[in-house]
């Protein structure tokens, strides 16, 4: 049943309750709840009845088979009976996870029986009605002491740190004690300040409606299993609200996310814990499916804290992005993916301001940062996004022939050589790409590298030039009128290699512009330069 996993190790029903529960599962029609009141009731429900339950619960007809069995299993736990749950339909219709923890809660406060009214209207009973009221009501016993029976919950917690603090029956709801009580707890296991508990609170929606057992036992797994850090807790409050079965079935079920063992993936990005167990799985199977490296996993961990149909649906639609076919070796392009629409945004903006020299930086970096090149005047590139893309592109032989290298020394030895031109930042990725793609069908890597300065130039100018040279090398006719300024008495063209060529057309090129570097403006800014060749 997949995402509904999370609260089977829980369920206490016996096995005359599973297995009446298949019979009352079959499927009969292609409205799977109708199907179970009346298995379940032996009655048919008017079509009167029917419509004004459709009107009050528009969703459910879509629910499943397994949805409806596995709310019915969590009713269970609470010795609801499937007959009582048919009665209140709108059961069905909330999500089991905050169901099963409502049930839960109220249970820890010692209500003297749950039936499917209390769940639904949970919200009213925990926050609205004072504890004066519901012990009226027979809900909760007369002469309970809920704050005693809260804190009792907590078994690790030395009855020398806990304060009573008699609350008043007529003035006090269930919540303010519960909160009450977490917040003493908390400051004696985690040292946290009443301002980082109203943040918890704040930001977390799910805090204030855990159960004390799930709270425990989450901070049990967090420190003594992920072994997480006391502070790392407290800055992450979700951790402190995490759902405990779902964490322990992401330790059995994934050994590792992004090449790093599970537990260290989890203390480098501890979100990936309020993801399904089931969706790091898909994940990883996505990822392998796109060709993600680990690396570029690695740098972007955040990638599994998302839903894994999002995650397929951004990267079929970047695949046929020119940006992201660019930047796709880059280790960081896992933020494209993450900040899509941030990204797809600014490249808008910088398409209607005419610059070409975008980065990786400029897509995903803060507004600050983003609004200061596009304001600015002038067009630069991030370095390190060139020589990544050309490292990337050409094999770790074209680098040495005599040793392994790593990759930061083939990074080093690409920038040692663009920095030769002092132009080299304002020559665009596209540009780059689109010329490493042309000279790796012609040359192979090693005499690609060491002419590296020639990616920067206009891809017309050097398929030109290198087309002449080439021909005249093969010995093709070519007029005398076509050699331009190309014609050298003393070389032997038969003999030039690919490395010699390629100095050639650097030459060439620069030649005009009496080697100033201003070759590489043949195309910048939108306006394309007429060619001097």
């Amino acid at each position: 049943m997949g995402i509904y996993v999370r609260n089977l190790l829980n369920l206490r029903g016996s096995s005359v309750f599973i297995s009446n529960l298949k019979k009352l599962t079959r499927r009969y029609s292609n409205f799977p709840f109708l199907d179970l009141h009346q298995q379940i009731t032996g009655q048919n429900l008017s079509s009167k009845c029917l419509e004004k339950i459709k009107r009050q619960h528009p969703n459910i007809d879509k629910l499943r088979h397994d949805q409806l069995k596995y709310t019915i299993q969590i009713l269970n736990k609470f010795n609801i009976t499937p007959l009582e749950a048919c009665e209140n339909a709108h059961i069905f219709c909330m999500n089991s996870i905050t169901m099963d923890n409502y049930g839960e809660i109220l249970r820890e406060c010692q209500f003297i029986k749950i039936v499917t009214k209390h769940i639904i209207k949970y919200h009213t009973l925990v926050r609205s009605r004072t504890i004066a009221k519901l012990k009226k009501d027979g809900l909760i016993k007369a002469d309970l002491n809920l704050e005693k029976v809260l804190q009792d919950c907590f078994h690790d917690w030395p009855e020398s740190n806990k304060r009573l603090h008699h609350f008043t029956d007529s003035t006090t709801s269930i919540l303010q004690v519960r909160m009450c009580v977490l917040e003493n707890y908390l400051k004696w296991r985690l040292s946290i300040e009443t301002d980082e508990f109203q943040k918890y609170c704040k930001h977390y929606m799910s805090f204030k409606h855990k159960p004390m057992s799930d709270i425990r036992e989450a901070l049990d797994i967090a420190q003594n299993v992920i072994k997480f850090d006391t502070e790392v807790i407290r800055r992450n409050g979700f951790i402190i609200s995490s759902d405990p079965v779902n964490t322990k079935l992401i330790l059995e079920n994934v050994e590792s996310l992004a090449g790093f063992e599970i537990h260290d993936a989890i203390k480098i990005e501890p979100a990936i814990l309020k993801n399904n167990y089931n969706a790091l799985l898909e994940m990883k199977s996505i990822l392998e499916e796109y060709r993600i490296p680990l690396e570029a996993q690695r740098r972007c961990l955040k990638i599994y804290c998302m839903c894994p149909e999002t995650v397929r649906e951004r990267l079929k639609e970047l695949a046929s992005l020119k940006e992201y076919q660019v930047l796709s070796t880059n280790p960081r392009v896992l933020s494209m993916v993450v900040h899509k629409k941030k990204m797809l945004s600014r490249l808008s903006k910088i398409q209607a301001a005419k610059k070409q020299c975008y980065s990786l930086n400029h897509l995903i970096s803060s507004s600050k940062v983003f609004n200061n090149y596009i304001s600015n005047f002038g067009n630069k590139v991030c370095g390190r996004d060139i020589a990544i893309l050309i490292s990337s592109s050409l094999n770790r032989e074209g680098f040495d022939h005599n040793k392994e290298i790593s990759e930061s020394e083939r990074l080093k030895e690409v920038l040692q050589q663009l920095r030769r031109h002092k132009f080299w930042l304002h020559t665009a990725l596209d540009v780059v790409c689109d010329n490493l793609q042309f000279l790796k069908s012609r040359f192979n890597d090693r005499d690609i590298i060491k002419n590296c300065q020639l990616v920067l130039y206009p891809v017309t100018e050097i398929e030109q030039y290198i087309t002449k040279l080439l021909d005249i090398r093969d010995n093709k006719e070519i007029h005398s009128q076509d050699r331009g300024n190309m014609y050298y008495n003393n070389l032997n063209y038969e003999k030039l290699t690919g490395e010699q060529i390629l100095s050639l057309v650097l030459y060439e090129i620069e030649k005009k512009y009496h080697f100033s570097g201003d070759g590489i403006w043949g195309m910048q800014d939108g306006v394309k330069v007429e060619s001097r060749v």
